[in-house]
């Protein structure tokens, strides 16, 4: 039993930490990709708290993928909100199936990081966006969450922005990194498939 397994009613119950504005916010990074009735992605998406927040700000379709039962089972599916079972590195979704993909607080628990992100270039739309927001690794107070992660079983493979947009890059997802709040930041990047 994972993390997430058994911490699923703490999520669902407390994991709500988007707001409207947060959802504004997200919303206008990824419209230059996602048009009305377009198909957003929301990987690691938990209980759905953001995909519903996401789907009505966009007028958009969202789906939740996330591997935890209990959390997909819980996610308000709609007209416009859909949710999914499975792993970021095995996603079983459609090639080019999405405009754009969003993952908010969840790269650093994918164990193969390098598979989600091929992943991602797989499902999504040449031209589609890729959204991370993360947390950098450096500050002392991330360090410690870091090894507090890892001794509930989980990778806690948090890079900083640098790392990140390098990582990106290299799987062939160029983009940018910002950074928000406190610790965290974001990465924002375009698929392209025209090398393919």
């Amino acid at each position: 039993m994972g993390f997430f397994d058994w911490a699923a009613p703490w999520v669902r119950r407390y994991g709500d930490r988007f707001t409207a504005d947060d959802a504004a916010t997200i919303a206008g990074w990824l419209r230059p990709a996602v048009a009305e009735g377009g198909l957003v992605l929301d990987v690691g998406g938990g209980a759905g708290h953001l995909a519903r927040l996401l789907a009505v700000e966009l007028e958009a379709r969202v789906t939740v993928l996330d591997p935890t039962a209990d959390l997909v089972a819980h996610v308000p599916v709609s007209e416009r909100v859909a949710a999914v079972r499975g792993t970021a590195e095995a996603m079983p979704l459609p090639d080019n199936g999405f405009d754009a993909i969003v993952v908010t607080d969840a790269f650093h628990h994918f164990r193969d990081q390098g598979a989600a992100v091929a992943e991602f270039a797989r499902v999504v739309r040449d031209g589609g966006q890729v959204l991370v927001l993360e947390l950098d690794r450096r500050p002392f107070a991330m360090r410690l969450i870091a090894l507090g992660e890892r001794l509930v079983g989980e990778p806690a493979t948090f890079m900083t922005p640098e790392e990140l947009c390098a990582f990106m890059a290299a799987h062939g997802i160029e983009g940018e990194c910002a950074p928000l709040a406190k610790a965290s930041y974001r990465f924002l990047g375009r698929v392209s498939k025209r090398a393919e």
